[in-house]
């Protein structure tokens, strides 16, 4: 399986000047877990959901449907 970066939410995180340790803090979720994210669009859903809720955005709005 090829993974590809998460272009939608690093774009937005850029936007919204957020790191990905202020976004780790934020959401308690580890770094790793959220560079995962970002890098390959790996992650659980609740990891998604809660990345999602902490940017005020619809999951799906940043995590595609597979």
């Amino acid at each position: 399986m090829k993974t590809r970066p998460n272009e939608k939410l690093k774009l937005l995180l850029f936007k919204r000047q957020i790191s990905q340790r202020q976004l780790s803090f934020g959401t308690g979720i580890d770094e790793s877990l959220i560079s995962k994210l970002i890098k390959y669009g790996l992650g659980t859903e609740a990891a998604k959901r809660s990345v999602a809720r902490f940017l005020g955005v619809e999951e799906t709005e940043i995590f595609p449907q597979r």
